[in-house]
């Protein structure tokens, strides 16, 4: 069991930082599709 504690410490600054990436990334996605249509 510690091994697998270990290993999911390991990975939970990587599940934390692509959570932190999607949560910002998901509302600019919109934004930035809007733009493209405004530019184009």
């Amino acid at each position: 069991m510690s091994q697998h504690e270990n290993f999911k410490d390991s990975s939970s600054k990587r599940h934390l930082f692509a959570a932190l990436t999607a949560l910002v990334a998901a509302p600019l996605l919109p934004m930035l599709m809007g733009w493209f249509t405004v530019l184009s």
